[in-house]
């Protein structure tokens, strides 16, 4: 349960997390047929492995993969299909052990509402987390929160699961196993075309491919033949099954003694049979009903560009008259790294075919180091000493300010321990193009605010109205809408962008960093948050605005942008992480 919630707080794609769940399904096959408790043919084998490599291809066409994605999904199908699993063995081999479904459901609440408290509340050393909650429990956000326990509620009550059902007895009411696997089945269909119609309405952007759907859709077909497999296997042992193995035939021509027999069994049968058939058939044809319409709106949603939602998109200003005399500058923010770590930063990037002999500069924040040293250790062409302050926003406000009528064609702007080393230097490398890269950021895509009112969920919050006060002098007050965020303070800019902007915006930012008495070391502004000099409040904010800093603000960047984990997207290009100058 844990996992599956964090699964979906975490999957930046709804609609793939939950076709990712016919996986369970592939599991609870598998564990069967290795326990020994389902035998399988060899047809039944093959068709269990394509709709594995199936579920497989679903997860790596996905481009919005996060590490809490592949730590929480995965696991969450995977112990789902296990579960399901070794229900069915226990309730099979237990034919004389009575389970209370009242029992199982009240244990499985208080086990889940226990364990869910305690992730909450027993987090030491984290008080934004209970902030957060406390956040959530806004009035505004009750119904919402009602609407969510009774969904879950239901859930639980009726099996478990709404996409997986773990039915409290499986083929007691007259329903066989193969009746309940179709519906299983039709009903992750129903519910995926569900989740990505309101997915694609709501975000107006959709991350599901085309091989995806196709995937999904041989899942689909190889599940669903494997229940007319089964029944056309059980019509042929039929007639083998229709006379009971306790009736004494006395005589070869005693037919009619079989034909009482038979008969007197089935009349108090049949009926019931018949009413769970057409239950059965009402329901999948209900699914049905519900899954074209869903599916048609979710297909429609997902590849038309017609339905998305406009948005004010600013066209950049760019310093169009300026000629650089360097092509690439690398400009480093260091302060007690190792020297040996810079130094295979530094000569990694110079590998790559991308780089045209860069240009190194270090800006170091600590007073005891040996500059000579490090200019030695590392091959930088400079290295200058800077007070510790404003930790890398400041040093990189301080670069474009001290260098601003020598700044290089394009600036990689790097601190010395660079966030997601092994994803970090592919995304250069496949992304990075010389001369027409504007802004690149180089960690975390994707993450949207409103300019009037922006936040993330990290818990900053533009309480100040910074962001549409700089998007105003930048743009000549026009109106400012989304902001596409950039984090990690790793990036590649152009002059062209940089000098694009007035400098007395650089210069009032560098001010907030370094002027104790700014605003950005006032209470009003920090409500509570710990400020320092050196670890300043304002940091936070400075990292998460160069993207409009540096009229960078396309929404087709925002969602086609692969993660740094997933590293591309199938069918996309350089343009997709990134906003290009123009070619002159």
């Amino acid at each position: 349960m844990i996992l599956g919630l964090q699964a979906i707080l975490h999957f930046q794609n709804l609609p793939t997390l939950v076709m990712l769940t016919a996986t369970s399904y592939c599991v609870e096959t598998a564990i069967l047929t290795l326990c020994g408790h389902s035998s399988q043919s060899r047809l039944e084998i093959g068709r269990l492995v394509i709709a594995t490599l199936c579920c497989a291809g679903i997860l790596l066409g996905e481009y919005r993969l996060l590490p809490q994605v592949l730590e929480t999904a995965i696991p969450a199908v995977l112990l789902t299909g296990a579960a399901r699993a070794f229900w069915s063995i226990i309730y099979d081999t237990s034919a004389h052990t009575t389970i209370i479904a009242r029992h199982v459901d009240a244990l499985l609440c208080v086990v889940g509402s226990l364990l869910t408290s305690a992730c909450i509340f027993f987090r030491r050393g984290n008080d934004e987390t209970v902030e957060r909650l406390n956040s959530a429990l806004e009035f505004r956000y009750l119904p919402l929160l009602a609407l969510n326990l009774f969904a879950t509620a239901i859930a639980i009550r009726t099996g478990k699961s709404v996409l997986v059902p773990i039915d409290n007895g499986k083929n007691g009411e007259g329903r066989d196993e193969v009746d309940e696997n179709t519906s299983d089945i039709i009903t992750l269909f129903a519910i995926t075309g569900i989740a990505g119609t309101l997915s694609a309405s709501k975000l107006r952007r959709s991350y599901t491919s085309w091989p995806q759907y196709i995937f999904f859709a041989f899942v689909m077909v190889l599940w669903s033949s494997r229940g007319l497999t089964v029944r056309q296997g059980r019509s042929c042992m039929a007639m083998y099954n229709a006379i009971p193995n306790d009736i004494a035939l006395h005589s070869v021509d005693s037919e009619a003694t079989i034909v009482s027999v038979l008969s007197e069994r089935s009349d108090n049968t049949c009926v019931s049979a018949v009413q769970a058939s057409r239950k059965s058939i009402f329901f999948r044809i209900l699914l049905f009903a519900i899954a074209l319409p869903t599916w048609l709106a979710y297909l429609t949603l997902n590849f038309s560009e017609q339905v998305h939602e406009n948005t004010t998109e600013a066209h950049p200003i760019l310093d169009l008259n300026y000629t650089p005399q360097t092509d690439v500058e690398f400009v480093i923010s260091m302060y007690k790294e190792p020297i040996n770590q810079v130094a295979h930063l530094i000569s990694t990037l110079k590998k790559m075919p991308n780089m045209p002999d860069p240009q190194i500069h270090i800006y170091i924040k600590d007073i005891d180091t040996n500059l000579e040293e490090i200019q030695q250790g590392t091959g930088a062409h400079k290295v200058t000493p800077l007070p510790n302050i404003g930790r890398e926003g400041e040093t990189y406000l301080k670069h474009i300010l001290g260098s601003w009528d020598t700044l290089a064609k394009q600036t990689v702007f790097l601190q010395a321990d660079v966030h997601n080393p092994r994803e970090f230097y592919p995304r250069i490398r496949d992304y990075f193009v010389p001369d027409r890269t504007g802004m690149l950021s180089l960690g975390w895509s994707g993450q949207v605010c409103n300019c009037e009112n922006c936040g993330d969920r990290f818990n900053m919050w533009d309480n100040t109205h910074l962001f549409p006060e700089i998007s105003n002098r930048i743009n000549n007050a026009t109106k400012c809408d989304k902001v596409l965020l950039s984090y990690k303070g790793q990036f590649i800019a152009s002059a062209k962008r940089i000098r694009g902007v007035d400098k007395s915006v650089y210069q009032d930012l560098h001010k907030a960093f370094v002027d104790r008495d700014s605003w950005a070391h006032q209470e009003e502004y920090l409500q509570g948050r710990r400020d320092s000099m050196d670890a300043p409040v304002f940091g936070y904010t400075m990292e998460r605005m160069w993207n409009l800093l540096f009229q960078c603000n396309s929404m087709d960047v925002a969602w086609k942008c692969p993660t740094l984990l997933s590293g591309n997207r199938i069918g996309g290009s350089v343009e997709d992480c990134q906003c290009l100058d123009p070619v002159l």
